[in-house]
């Protein structure tokens, strides 16, 4: 489709929804009954769905009508069903989707500390939103899609931390931009962990994958997973019963300020391109999972790694912010087509 104008998009549709926007909805079936989402559509090749009741978590993303994450066997599950028990209380309403938002004072491995149990990847991702918003804001020609809202991981004698989150799209680029600041409105410091948690899927995810990226170290999860150290750059055919694999990837270069993952299907010549800042998202984890009917890769940027907050604490990589303090996430992902002919993006392919 050609890039047209405003005033060239008003000359063909009356309602220029047909072509661009944002919609709420509330889902009216099964587990997903009642959550409250937004419907996007970029007026190019990205059409997502939202969930303000769960963080804007990223269910549903296609790009030129392509599926591109993975959507596990639980579906979209509302929040309410969310309970914290050990890694099976979180992977019970964990739809996976294109994007997880998880954390606050906590994620990856469950623990115990102090008596307090810390299950799986921590509650702010079955969290409902506040104070959410959606608009698009004509800047001349371009349209800019814009959802915001805020999360809030706080109890009493516990933490108050608020994420406030804003995703941002237009109709000339394939982009999405994700916006996060995280602030501690309790009056000690608490521990900061952050992972956002994007999920690959059939069928922009198949054998014929590729991974790059300038992180350049790397190290597993566990013994486990020292058996895919050799191919972990690639992806395989559905294998039944095959085990996941988790590796942490770092940067030895600690002065770089932007770094990159690239995922790129040879066969669909596609490529989906996330940039972020390693400074503040020190560690790339990976989650390779080709078992059948599990199919996923797990590309996950994170403060930390996600062996979790006792690991990360022993191991002297927990974060922490003082009392009203504040850190700023910022996120691009791009989606790219004909990627190996495109002088642009083919540099990335080593």
């Amino acid at each position: 489709m050609r890039t047209l104008s405003k005033r060239e998009i008003e000359a063909y549709c009356g309602d220029y929804s047909q072509l661009l926007g944002v919609r709420e909805v509330v889902f009216q079936e099964g587990k997903a009954k009642g959550t409250r989402a937004y419907e996007i559509k970029n007026g190019r090749d990205l059409q997502m769905t939202i969930l303000a009741d769960k963080c804007f978590a990223i269910p549903e993303m296609t790009f030129q009508g392509i599926n591109a994450g993975f959507i596990c066997k639980t579906g979209i599950c509302g929040p309410e069903f969310y309970q914290e028990e050990g890694t099976r209380g979180f992977l019970r309403n964990f739809e996976a989707g294109f994007l997880t938002t998880c954390g606050l004072t906590y994620m990856g491995t469950p623990g115990e500390e102090n008596g307090q149990k810390n299950g799986l990847h921590g509650p702010v991702s079955n969290t409902p939103m506040e104070h959410v918003s959606s608009h698009v804001e004509w800047k001349d020609d371009m349209a800019w899609i814009t959802v915001t809202g805020q999360a809030r991981e706080g109890h009493l004698f516990g933490p108050n931390m608020v994420i406030q989150k804003k995703i941002t799209l237009n109709n000339m680029e394939n982009k999405i931009w994700i916006s996060d600041v995280v602030t501690n409105q309790d009056f000690e410091p608490a521990p900061l962990m952050l992972l956002y948690h994007f999920n690959m899927g059939y069928p922009m995810l198949d054998e014929s994958c590729r991974i790059y990226t300038d992180f350049d170290q790397i190290e597993t999860r566990d013994e486990a997973s020292k058996k895919g150290l050799d191919t972990c750059t690639t992806f395989q055919k559905p294998m039944d019963g095959y085990e996941e694999e988790v590796f942490f990837r770092t940067m030895s270069d600690k002065e770089r300020d932007e770094a990159y993952v690239l995922i790129h299907n040879q066969n669909l010549d596609m490529g989906v391109l996330i940039r972020f800042n390693p400074q503040v998202l020190p560690v790339l984890n990976q989650w390779s999972s080709p078992r059948s009917g599990d199919y996923a890769l797990g590309i996950e940027p994170g403060t930390c790694h996600v062996g979790g907050r006792i690991r990360a604490r022993e191991e002297g990589r927990l974060l922490f912010l003082e009392p009203n303090e504040s850190r700023k996430f910022e996120l691009e992902i791009e989606f790219i087509d004909h990627l190996t002919t495109n002088e642009k993006y083919c540099t990335f392919i080593k």
